[in-house]
């Protein structure tokens, strides 16, 4: 007969899981009706709402299933990504800077939860950190005839978005998920500058946002498993 023990965690392990495909079904289902709004070109309140949801779903997960350090620097980026997700989904154009500071201050939460566990660069690890800051220097130039009120905060965003790129790929892992998170993340952030500042790309923010959603999972997802894997700051995985 199974001891009461194990009979009890296999029912606990079960609910989880049954409670995590619930959350990522909400996820998907309230960034997909928010890029139907969005395609539409629908404004109001429903639509920041439902906007707001995908990423407070992974706040929920990453509140309930991690502990320590890692808890409380992923908790700091979701919380500035929901912030930014509201303030620039608001039909007021003087808002566009501190929703790009909500987001510069989540980058910085995984910035430095990143290089805290960051291993130094081999010889490819160290061409690709090149590639990355030369990138960040072609954005810099390609942008450097916006607004100048905005190009200064346009620049420090770039800065910071690289550096935290740079620790997703120096974190050691045994894929490279976390890495990919990041590069969608300035995929995503790429179409929304060329869209709003150079020339409009055809159904250019369902692209951006659609890219932000997928970038904002696998982070999660992939810093979850990293951190669990380890044991490291009491993290547990739950899925």
């Amino acid at each position: 007969m199974m001891k009461h023990g194990e009979k009890k965690r296999n029912t606990m392990n079960t609910k989880i899981t049954s409670h995590f495909h619930r959350l990522t079904f909400i996820y998907v289902a309230s960034a997909s009706a928010f890029l139907v709004l969005l395609a539409m070109d629908r404004v109001g309140i429903v639509r920041t709402v439902l906007k707001a949801i995908p990423v407070s779903t992974l706040l929920f997960l990453v509140l309930r299933d991690m502990q320590g350090f890692a808890r409380i620097c992923l908790a700091g980026a979701l919380t500035g990504s929901v912030c930014g997700d509201i303030l620039l989904d608001l039909p007021y154009a003087s808002v566009f800077v501190f929703g790009l500071a909500a987001f510069l201050i989540g980058h910085l939460f995984y910035a430095v939860l990143f290089f805290r566990y960051a291993k130094s660069p081999d010889g490819f690890g160290k061409a690709t950190v090149v590639g990355l800051v030369i990138f960040a220097g072609v954005m810099v130039w390609i942008f450097r005839d916006i607004t100048p009120t905005l190009f200064g905060p346009v620049v420090l965003y770039i800065v910071v978005i690289i550096t935290m790129s740079i620790g997703a790929f120096l974190v050691p892992a045994e894929n490279r998920l976390l890495f990919m998170g990041a590069l969608l993340f300035i995929a995503s952030d790429v179409v929304l500058a060329v869209n709003k500042f150079l020339f409009v790309i055809p159904y250019g923010r369902v692209i951006n946002i659609s890219l932000y959603f997928i970038a904002q999972f696998i982070i999660i997802m992939a810093a979850r498993t990293i951190w669990a894997e380890r044991g490291e700051e009491g993290a547990h995985q739950r899925y």
